[in-house]
């Protein structure tokens, strides 16, 4: 008799045994998914956190820059001063300032396209599809720095305009990471009021060509 009640207790044991296996496996499970969603909100929060920072950043950052619509006014006081006669045909006198050079504007479809296309090719083969700067040339720029290989800046064209009539003329000759930031902010607030033909025909007017010589 004793025998067969070890037997039907020992039965009993196993049943239960059975019966709680489901209910442990599924309170692991809902722990290891607690344990996922708590590392995916930490995440989350700091990407968050990091983004709202950056913001916060680039935005204090920007309100201590150039107004971007200045360029456009500036192209005004860009060009040579010209004499012409009463008729407004014949240029009598060019007066230009010997450390600005002789400058005349010249529309965009005035230029050849051979010109435009070679332009873009060497200074910012990416200057149609970016945002006014060319992350690739930066970061080539940088690693290159970096190896204490020949400085180089990796500006695109839209931040060499910046550099030619937003930066201080002290300031665009340094090489310093702080002008650069200047300028990326610059170039994407830029990029978004005006369009890529319009920024191109500025940086043609405004770039030089040396010997006194600009656009």
């Amino acid at each position: 008799m004793q025998s067969n009640r070890k037997v039907m207790v020992t039965r009993r044991r196993r049943r239960r045994t059975r019966e709680q296996k489901p209910k442990y496996f599924i309170y692991l499970g809902y722990m290891l998914l607690g344990i996922v969603a708590l590392i995916l909100a930490g995440i989350m929060f700091m990407f968050l956190s990091a983004v709202g920072g950056a913001y916060a950043l680039y935005d204090s950052f920007a309100q201590q820059l150039p107004d971007p619509t200045a360029i456009e006014t500036e192209q005004e006081d860009f060009e040579t001063t010209k004499i012409y006669d009463r008729t407004g045909q014949v240029l009598l006198y060019e007066l230009f300032d010997p450390y600005r050079g002789d400058r005349s504007y010249v529309k965009l479809n005035e230029i050849p396209e051979f010109c435009r296309e070679a332009t873009i090719t060497l200074e910012d083969k990416t200057f149609y599809d970016n945002f006014g700067f060319d992350p690739e040339g930066i970061g080539r720029a940088f690693w290159q720095n970096l190896q204490g290989g020949q400085v180089q800046g990796g500006s695109s064209i839209t931040q060499q305009l910046i550099k030619n009539i937003l930066i201080d003329e002290e300031e665009r000759t340094q090489l310093s990471y702080t002008r650069k930031i200047k300028e990326l902010i610059l170039a994407v607030e830029i990029t978004r009021r005006f369009d890529k033909d319009q920024i191109l025909e500025w940086y043609f007017n405004t770039n030089s060509y040396f010997n006194l010589a600009y656009g």
